[in-house]
């Protein structure tokens, strides 16, 4: 028995259609900005990604889908290489090479894959990959990944890929003869089209049910819904569709032996698929013709479409394209099984960095508490042998209180800084994010070493003073201390989304001590992160004033600003009143106490400028080095 012509039209694969719909005015438009020369950056992925979706042939289609895989891997933007591939994947699709077609859907799938950004786009894909195992004829696989794409679609409310995933899913079910099923697929799809007004869809939806009519038999019905259908679509220009309408007409007129008119309208629909190169409506066209001019007795066109059909046939759906198709399926499953071995590893082998991580933490807590610990004793027996020089006493007690204020203050942040990487990786543990997890592995470390080096700066400072600060100016790089300084906090401002960068005006160098230049840095900028909203921006400006001999530092940041009150008792050492800032960070109020004593120290002035809700500027000037 033949095989019967219906059951190789593919115009119900109208997901990957719509999205990438033939609207020639929008392309052209389009081709426009890009003569104009004046794309750079996303906006030329943009525009090249909706040209590549809006194009009205095959061709073009391909054509912008790998220029944009190319700018979209040389920009290193996986959310427009992965829209290449399946751009791609379209157009070989369109023009029957279903084998490289499902290659490029399979790639942006398994990219897509557990990455919660792409849940949608997966969703696509999964639409694109069903698309093409129907055009194969494998209702199978074609149900079972439209299965996939409609779980997700329900699960993310995206209610127009919704309906058209219905639409193809309720032919794939006429394929195979379940007519209620397909029925009850439109029946879902069709309100909700209706309520988007995608005339479109509602196009599509009398002609799905036309071809059911026609299987029950009520042939007047299916030929008044095919043509009512042909007149909503043209005007869209979907010549895709319409060469589908057109054969499915033919085949209706040859089963009702009204010949001429059969060849009429399949003469038409071979016209469109030929002009826009679609392989399977010209091979469905082809077969038809070669029945209707065999029944007329003209072989000499029998003869011609008969070879054209073969060859139609011959370079879409052969044995190696359908083994092919059926291999990528299992690589593609396979690839994710493996997987998922791979990341139970990678989760065993990070829960054991994270249980390392947390020891090295439990060390530095107890390095920390023997520090508390030896500054104790250290100022006991001093109050117990000095007790006769108490004017010495006073001041040295205030000098240890304010190794306490350094320790506890300097410490809390990076300490809590490894409490929300701790945190944070455990969330991608949990979620499986193998990447992110070793990023915050690697992030965790760094910040380690930084604390690491705060410590073994204030053991100094412990075993060096005398009752008073160490002092002792040297040379030191304004760019090396900014580089130390933004490297420091780039943890702290990326867990806000603060943008934070330095504007390094001059080269030059100060004369200061570097403990404490690099403890005012770290205040003013821990200040301004803390009290800067998410999405914020803190700018360090450097320059040099070579006729006052200073150069001049300013932390400037747009937070939350503090009132002319505040502002007045801002340097007080009397004031340790904690302040909550925009994200609840803790601290004990002594960092801007710590600024002005060693900005004092180092022979330099410090200044504020603020208003309420219009952020802070620290400005501080500090001696130049000169030879």
């Amino acid at each position: 028995m033949m095989k019967r012509v219906s059951l190789l039209i593919t115009f119900f694969c109208l997901l990957a259609f719509l999205t990438h719909s033939q609207n020639q005015i929008k392309a052209d438009s389009l081709k426009g900005l890009i003569e104009s020369g004046n794309l750079e950056g996303e906006k030329e992925l943009y525009v090249y990604y909706w040209l590549s979706s809006y194009s009205n042939s095959a061709e073009d289609v391909l054509k912008y889908g790998h220029e944009l895989l190319d700018l979209a891997e040389e920009a290193g933007n996986l959310e427009y290489k992965l829209k290449a591939y399946t751009n791609i994947g379209i157009g070989h699709r369109l023009m029957g090479d279903l084998g490289e077609a499902l290659e490029y859907q399979f790639k942006s799938a398994n990219e897509a894959i557990g990455k919660k950004e792409f849940l949608s786009f997966l969703a696509e894909v999964y639409g694109e990959i069903s698309t093409c195992y129907t055009q194969n004829g494998d209702s199978e696989n074609a149900l079972l990944y439209g299965s996939k794409t409609i779980n997700i679609l329900r699960e993310t409310g995206g209610r127009q890929e919704l309906a058209l995933t219905l639409l193809n899913t309720g032919y794939d079910y006429y394929l195979i003869g379940k007519y209620d099923s397909a029925m009850a697929y439109y029946n879902e799809a069709e309100p909700i089209l209706e309520d988007i007004g995608m005339e479109l869809g509602q196009g599509y939806i009398i002609g799905n049910r036309a071809l059911v009519y026609w299987k029950r038999n009520n042939i007047s019905k299916a030929k008044e819904d095919l043509f009512k259908a042909i007149d909503m679509i043209e005007p869209l220009g979907d010549r895709y569709g319409m060469a589908d309408y057109y054969n499915q007409l033919g085949s209706i007129y040859l089963e009702e032996g009204d010949i001429d008119n059969a060849i009429l309208y399949t003469s038409k629909g071979l016209e469109m698929a030929e002009s826009e190169r679609l392989k399977e409506q010209a091979r469905d066209a082809s077969y038809l013709l070669y029945r209707l001019y065999n029944q007329q007795g003209d072989y000499k066109n029998s003869l011609k479409y008969q070879t054209e059909y073969f060859a139609y046939r011959d370079s879409i759906q052969n044995l190696t394209t359908t083994q092919k198709l059926a291999n990528l399926r299992t690589e593609f499953e396979v690839g994710r099984k493996q997987s998922e071995v791979d990341l139970l590893l990678e989760q065993k082998k990070s829960t054991r960095i994270i249980m390392i991580v947390g020891g090295i933490l439990m060390l530095v807590f107890i390095c920390l508490l023997i520090i508390i610990y030896s500054f104790l004793k250290t100022k006991n027996k001093l109050n117990r042998k000095l007790e006769h020089q108490k004017n010495s006493l006073q001041l040295l007690n205030q000098t240890k209180d304010k190794f306490f204020s350094i320790i506890s203050h300097d410490l809390r942040g990076p300490v809590n800084t490894l409490s929300g990487l701790v945190t944070v990786s455990k969330i991608y543990l949990k979620e499986g994010t193998k990447e992110q997890t070793v990023d915050m592995i690697n992030k965790m470390d760094h910040s380690i070493g930084r604390l690491t080096k705060l410590l073994d700066n204030l053991l100094t400072w412990a075993l060096q003073q005398r009752g008073h600060f160490p002092h002792m100016p040297e040379a030191l790089s304004v760019r090396f201390l900014l580089d130390d300084m933004t490297d420091m906090f780039q943890e702290m401002s990326a867990s806000k989304n603060i943008k934070l960068d330095y504007n390094l005006q001059d080269e030059f160098q100060l004369h200061v001590d570097r403990n404490t230049a690099s403890t005012i840095l770290r205040n003013l900028i821990n200040n301004a992160l803390k009290f800067t909203p998410n999405g914020g921006h803190v700018q360090i400006v450097a320059k040099a004033n070579t006729e006052e001999n200073v150069g001049i530092i300013q932390v400037i940041d747009n937070g939350v600003g503090m009132s002319e009150e505040k502002l007045q008792h801002l340097f007080k050492l009397n004031e340790n009143v904690s302040t909550t800032g925009t994200s609840g960070e803790k601290g004990l109020g002594l960092g801007l106490q710590l600024v002005y004593d060693f900005v004092k120290l180092n022979k330099g002035t410090v200044e504020v400028e603020s208003e309420p809700n219009k952020g802070t500027k620290f400005t501080i000037s500090l001696p130049l080095y000169t030879d």
